[in-house]
């Protein structure tokens, strides 16, 4: 995950916690909330993926590369 998810997972479980010791956290918050962070390790794996994706080219790129010269 990158620093901004993380930042975003750790404010949303900070968040719920708040607001499950206070019980001020409404049924249809909570289901908000689920989503949020079902959403967020959602994007943190297409992260990954595109990282990944990247780190692959790069490497046929500089292998491609290499065997022209």
């Amino acid at each position: 995950m990158t620093k901004t998810t993380e930042a975003a997972v750790e404010w949303l479980i900070e968040t719920v916690k708040e607001a499950l010791e206070e019980g001020r956290a409404t049924e249809t918050e909570l289901e908000e909330w689920l989503l949020a962070a079902i959403l967020l390790e959602e994007m943190a794996i297409e992260e990954q993926q595109d990282e990944q994706e990247a780190r692959t080219f790069g490497a046929w790129f500089a292998q491609a590369n290499g065997t022209l010269h």
